[in-house]
């Protein structure tokens, strides 16, 4: 059986989407796929697996070489989300009381994935918005049409605002653990 979940849930906040992940997995729910704001899972026994997500540039290096690397510490890639210049990976492993069960262990590694994202996330939002803005002027110049006036600004403003917090929410785990 498959089960359909609409959830949205920003880059900014991948942990929780892996937490998300973990205790549908509980429940007797496995991730297959994510597809546009949902998430796809199949029924089966309950189990307790850590997921993990990573980003993955295609200026990284080899991507055969990267999955092989998360294959040879016991990972399973679930599911590849194409995004920008790289992907999204779902990974999934048996969870341990060991430390070493998560991708990221140290300080230094997760700074580096935080200002990765945010770097990839922030440009993406200027340049949005920065697309964004002349339609909003634009459409208020030609049209005497206050409710698509209004509209389109409140769209322009909701974008610029989402990037925002992703922006500041990276930025803020960054800060916290270069205090670590």
């Amino acid at each position: 059986m498959e089960k359909k979940v609409i959830k949205f849930i920003t880059a900014d906040n991948f942990e929780k989407e892996e937490n998300y992940l973990e205790e549908m997995s509980k429940k007797g729910w496995h991730f297959t796929k994510y597809k546009d704001f949902r998430y796809f899972f199949e029924s089966g026994d309950s189990n307790d697996v850590i997921y993990q997500i990573d980003y993955h540039s295609s200026y990284e290096g080899d991507k055969e070489d990267y999955l092989q690397l998360f294959k040879d510490s016991g990972w399973t890639l679930v599911f590849t989300y194409p995004i920008f210049d790289g992907e999204w990976c779902y990974f999934k492993k048996q969870k341990t009381s060991d430390e070493s069960s998560k991708i990221y262990t140290d300080n230094d590694s997760k700074i580096e994935l935080f200002s990765k994202i945010r770097k990839l996330w922030g440009t993406f939002g200027l340049i949005i918005c920065l697309l964004f803005l002349p339609i909003t002027f634009i459409s208020g110049i030609l049209t005497s049409n206050s409710f698509l006036i209004y509209f389109v600004l409140l769209m322009f403003t909701f974008i610029a605002l989402l990037y925002l917090k992703m922006v500041l929410n990276l930025t803020k785990k960054i800060h916290q653990l270069r205090k670590e």
